[in-house]
């Protein structure tokens, strides 16, 4: 009877755990140019991001097709924002360093990122890529209907 129940509790813990994983967020349905297809590689290239120790990274196409916004911050808190026009040079191009109190603010924010992601028309996705322990992490949210983590992300990485 012990080894019943235990094997009952296995199957039960199992089935949360699988429960508990998001699937990565589907791609598929956007128009699949090389340069969607560039800025998505950047994104998912778990070992380039790592290795590069990158914390987050976040990339918009407002236009939708060519250009992208892109955002990147370091562990240690650097952070490089760039406009791209794909197959042209970096548009423009900063960077800084987030000051400490912000970054531990950016760290808790990510944290709260809802864990769904959201696959609204290519002119409002907005690509958010994260390091998490030891794993980057890659979800989508829409502009038009950010959650607040977002906005605080947004707002410590734009500076404001």
């Amino acid at each position: 009877m012990r080894y019943i129940f235990i094997i009952l509790f296995v199957f039960v813990f199992e089935s949360v755990r699988a429960d508990d994983k998001v699937a990565a967020p589907d791609f598929s349905k956007y128009p699949q140019s090389v340069a969607f297809q560039y800025c998505l590689g950047v994104h998912t290239n778990a070992a380039w991001n790592l290795q590069r120790t990158n914390l987050l990274m976040i990339t918009e196409s407002p236009e939708g097709g060519r250009c992208a916004v892109q955002y990147f911050v370091t562990e240690s808190g650097h952070e490089r924002a760039h406009a791209n026009v794909y197959d042209m040079s970096n548009q423009t191009s900063s960077g800084r360093q987030i000051p400490e109190a912000n970054l531990t603010a950016l760290r808790s924010a990510i944290g709260q990122l809802p864990a769904e992601s959201i696959t609204p028309p290519v002119e409002r996705l907005v690509i958010v890529s994260f390091h998490a322990g030891t794993n980057w992490i890659t979800r989508s949210y829409d502009t038009e209907a950010l959650p607040e983590a977002m906005r605080q992300i947004y707002d410590i990485v734009r500076g404001r």
